[in-house]
């Protein structure tokens, strides 16, 4: 379990690593996480295609594949298509026919700001959440969180 963990931990930095190469060499604001605003189909625009564990098949690149509704993505460019935004699905999955780990794909703008918004909003909402707690705490925050010696 551990390795598997650890793989899918190296799996993610990889992803951000190598947007963060793009980003250093262009104007665009970088990587930033965002929900699949809702459950489609799309083109997977990986070279080489992806293959996908848990159905034991290749996808072809241009082949399409299933994304969830809120599932994790991450912004990585511009779409090749005007008004397209360039995204990777930077979870596992968990569910025969989606799609797999890295997938790159576009979505149109729109579809981008929506999931993007939501993703900020629950963001903002869970760290209200944390600052509730550490009020509520008080003294007691800075001891539960304090290094251990």
């Amino acid at each position: 379990m551990r390795s598997h963990v650890s793989g899918a931990l190296a799996a993610s930095l990889a992803l951000f690593a190598s947007a963060l190469g793009v980003h250093a060499q262009s104007t665009d604001p970088g990587v930033e996480l965002a929900f699949m605003p809702r459950t489609m189909t799309v083109t997977l625009l990986n070279e080489g295609g992806k293959y996908v564990a848990i159905d034991l098949k290749h996808i072809d690149q241009g082949g399409s594949c299933r994304m969830d509704k809120d599932a994790l993505i991450a912004r990585v460019g511009p779409g090749a298509s005007p008004g397209t935004i360039r995204v990777r699905y930077a979870a596992g999955q968990i569910s025969s026919g989606g799609c797999p780990f890295l997938t790159a794909f576009e979505l149109p703008d729109a579809d981008y700001t929506g999931a993007r918004a939501a993703f900020v909003q629950m963001k903002d909402d869970g760290w209200k959440k944390v600052d509730q707690i550490k009020k509520d705490l008080g003294d007691k925050w800075d001891e539960l969180t304090k290094d251990k010696k």
